[in-house]
């Protein structure tokens, strides 16, 4: 195993492992047992367990990206057929969003994660989120240009309305008591949304 393969296995061992005993509950030692490493092994990769914490968190973002990016440019390689764009942009929105959403919804510490995760990890958000729009707005300014949507004739950019959709994304997440129903919110919100531009 390398470094970078042990590493991945040490953040993949701690997210399960906050997600059954929660953050408060969980030492660099129960992390360390987990993986079946010594104490000092854990901590020649990590400081301590904020930054673990963070590290969970920037996976979940990373893979959420790749997959939302996937998405926005016609899914997975070897689809026969590339969807629509209201399905592309829906799907992105889900792999964007969806992830920590579910992480949450699962731990019977949920709602101690989310405080974690507000406290540690807004950096990491804010970075996401300027990256996913950056993304969007990419992907519905070429939708633009090749006359799936009008957004000149819509009166609104590409950055704007993936501003829109991003932060229409988030607030949809509030009150859903599990991800079948997200989803079915963002499918309605995006179908909705993307017919408006024209499409």
């Amino acid at each position: 195993m390398t470094k970078d393969d042990k590493r991945e296995a040490i953040i993949q061992a701690a997210s399960k492992q906050f997600s059954q005993y929660g953050y408060r509950k969980t030492a660099m030692d129960d992390i360390s047992k987990r993986m079946g490493i010594s104490r000092a092994s854990l901590y020649s990769y990590f400081d301590n367990k904020d930054e673990i914490f963070r590290n969970v968190s920037l996976s979940i973002h990373e893979r959420a990206l790749s997959r939302a990016q996937e998405h926005l440019v016609g899914g997975s390689s070897g689809a026969e057929s590339i969807p629509s764009l209201a399905v592309r942009v829906g799907n992105a929105l889900l792999a964007r969003h969806s992830p920590f959403q579910k992480a949450v919804a699962e731990s019977h510490h949920g709602d101690e994660l989310f405080d974690e995760y507000s406290r540690l990890c807004g950096d990491i958000v804010h970075d996401s989120h300027a990256r996913f729009q950056a993304l969007l707005a990419s992907a519905l300014n070429a939708a633009s240009g090749s006359g799936d949507i009008d957004l000149k004739k819509a009166g609104i950019t590409g950055k704007a309305a993936a501003e829109i959709l991003n932060l229409g994304a988030a607030g949809l997440k509030r009150g859903a008591p599990d991800l079948a129903i997200f989803k079915k919110r963002i499918k309605n919100f995006t179908k909705a949304f993307i017919t408006g531009l024209g499409g």
